[in-house]
């Protein structure tokens, strides 16, 4: 079940399993899963696979165009490894 840029973009809450309860690490994993419309087993996945050059860029607050365009890449080339 491959997920697209435009699917991930249409899933609600009960998707992402935002969690309403817990630490400042859950308040963290949360803002991602909803920025970034993954789940909360892709963002496992991507934790583990992910350098800590491409975390640290999906963890900046102000983005560039050119940096926004990259993290799709990454996310694009990381989620489709995912579901094979």
């Amino acid at each position: 079940m491959e997920t697209t840029r435009i699917k991930r973009r249409n899933r609600n809450y009960e998707d992402l399993k935002i969690k309403n309860s817990g630490g400042i690490f859950d308040l963290v994993d949360n803002a991602m899963k909803e920025v970034y419309r993954i789940t909360d087993d892709e963002y496992n996945y991507l934790c583990e696979k992910l350098s800590d050059d491409e975390m640290n860029l999906l963890s900046l607050e102000k983005l560039s165009f050119t940096q926004k365009k990259e993290i799709l890449v990454i996310l694009t080339k990381h989620l489709t490894n995912y579901y094979i």
